[in-house]
């Protein structure tokens, strides 16, 4: 997940995640941002072959690329960009 506020990225990866505790600790990151409106929330997919890596194939295709892959060989990974 990536979270973004005010046009500026604040958190990414696994901290766009936060809880509000952590190992029974109260999580201040999260006491500042929850009560932050989320304006907008975009799903952005991502189409691979299962291994790519593996076999050499070319990187992850953008979105006006064609694949050339065979449907049951792909998967899609969905990564979430959060606007508050």
């Amino acid at each position: 997940p990536r979270t973004v506020k005010d046009g500026a990225d604040q958190f990414e990866g696994y901290l766009a995640a936060f809880t509000p505790r952590i190992a029974n600790h109260q999580n201040k990151l999260y006491d500042a941002h929850k009560n932050d409106a989320v304006k907008r929330f975009r799903a952005v997919p991502e189409v691979t072959h299962r291994e790519w890596e593996e076999r050499n194939l070319m990187r992850p295709l953008q979105p006006d690329e064609t694949p050339d892959y065979k449907f049951e060989d792909m998967q899609v990974k969905l990564y979430y960009t959060i606007y508050i």
